[in-house]
């Protein structure tokens, strides 16, 4: 009998061992369907669909909690799109490699919406942005969601190598794009609530958001990529509003000089728990050394309703001087059927 209770005792110490150790896998993700109508371009096809899963276990270690991320985009495992990730969360910070999360392109648009940024449904052409191009590469990056208990925020990225290209473990780029540069990006959050006064006002609610990217130039005639933003965003009750200013240049190769200048307005209301409307603005000026400034603008309405687990969105966007080009227009209108699993 006592050799039995030794025994039941092994194993229970033995099960709570391994429970403590053991790691967590979960899987979630969302499933969308769209139709577009082109206004002022051959629509086509108008029914479009995408789908994101995303995989991540976590385990908790002696330095902190380790959390593995697989995320797709439209396709599954092993394709090259993919957004990989590895954190270790301490209690000084959260230490991440990977090719996803770029601390300046998670700040690109943050003003509010109820359903889509101004420019996120096709209308216009804003190929080149502000954190452009840096997701995709491997980096390292350290971020701080609460310094010190004061609320305030800070991502910083680094990458070796510019270079878009995702290496398996235990290998390196080796001379793929070895003529790119190394590059960096960081992002700060400042909330008012912490602000003698301020914090105790309507505007205690306001958070102040700002953004830097940098990578050298591959040669003495090429343009360097940096850029620069900041971002104010302020809920006040049901009705959030924001206004963004961006100034960026891309890391252009072929000798050519432009710089942009954008302003972006996001206001959006809730009208309850399950309803919500926006109105958004994006305005870009692109500077070029060849040629006059041209003004591309982009207005949008946008619907969002949530009703048993889906969500139905539309946008109405209307863009002028699209892709820069005088006098052009580019209207779309989507609908959007979406649900998270």
């Amino acid at each position: 009998m006592k050799q039995l209770k030794t025994i039941v005792a092994l194993i229970a110490g033995l099960f709570a061992f391994t429970s403590v150790q053991a790691g967590e896998l979960t899987v979630s993700g969302s499933m969308q369907a769209t139709y577009q109508s082109e206004v002022d371009d051959v629509t086509g096809n108008p029914l479009g669909m995408n789908t994101d899963i995303s995989l991540k276990g976590s385990t908790d270690t002696d330095f902190g909690t380790v959390t593995m991320s697989l995320a797709t985009d439209g396709t599954f495992l092993g394709d090259s799109g993919a957004d990989h990730t590895y954190a270790l969360a301490t209690d000084f910070g959260t230490i991440t490699i990977g090719n996803a999360g770029d601390a300046g392109n998670a700040v690109d648009d943050i003003t509010p919406t109820a359903f889509e940024e101004a420019n996120g449904s096709g209308s216009g052409t804003y190929s080149t942005d502000f954190g452009s191009g840096m997701d995709g590469s491997m980096s390292l990056k350290y971020s701080n969601s609460d310094i010190l208990g004061t609320g305030i925020s800070v991502a910083y990225s680094y990458y070796p190598k510019l270079d878009a290209t995702t290496n398996n473990e235990k290998a390196a780029s080796l001379t793929a794009n070895n003529g790119k540069k190394s590059a960096k990006s960081m992002n700060v959050g400042i909330p008012l609530s912490g602000i003698p006064v301020l914090g105790d006002s309507p505007l205690g609610g306001a958070k102040i958001t700002l953004g830097y990217e940098h990578s050298d130039a591959q040669a003495d005639a090429d343009q360097a990529k940096e850029g620069g933003t900041i971002a104010v965003v302020a809920p006040v009750g049901p009705l959030s509003v924001g206004f963004q200013k961006k100034g960026y240049a891309p890391n252009n190769t072929d000798g050519t000089k432009e710089f942009y200048k954008d302003e972006v307005i996001g206001i959006a209301y809730a009208v309850n728990d399950d309803f919500a409307i926006s109105y958004n603005q994006y305005t870009s000026v692109k500077h070029a050394n060849a040629g006059a400034d041209i003004e591309q603008e982009t207005e949008a309405f946008n619907v969002a309703y949530t009703v048993g687990g889906l969500t139905l969105g539309f946008q109405d966007a209307k863009t002028s001087n699209a892709g820069y080009s005088s006098g052009t227009d580019d209207d779309t209108r989507t609908i959007s059927i979406k649900t998270a699993f």
